[in-house]
């Protein structure tokens, strides 16, 4: 689990939290990776390979896709876990 792959639970997360009932579909979450990975500086396109990524997190059952992609419950969690890391670090 790297920074891509943390990026891609996110932007499926805040598409949820926005309240948007309906999950969100594959070409708006390729739109708004590379939006997200061209604004940041740390990021690289050239290591981004999302459908790679896309599969991977399915396949580890951290998202489903059901007319669209969310998380799933191991999903939610870990990102819980890791957005948690780097405020223990600082407190």
């Amino acid at each position: 689990m790297d920074k891509y792959d943390l990026l891609l639970l996110d932007i499926i997360s805040d598409h949820r939290e926005n309240g948007l009932k309906m999950n969100i579909g594959l070409s708006q979450l390729e739109r708004t990776f590379w939006k997200r990975i061209e604004s940041t500086s740390n990021l690289s396109i050239n290591q981004a390979r999302i459908g790679e990524r896309i599969t991977r997190l399915y396949l580890e059952n951290l998202i489903e896709n059901k007319g669209g992609y969310c998380l799933t419950r191991k999903g939610r969690s870990l990102l819980a876990e890791q957005e948690e890391q780097p405020q223990r670090m600082a407190g």
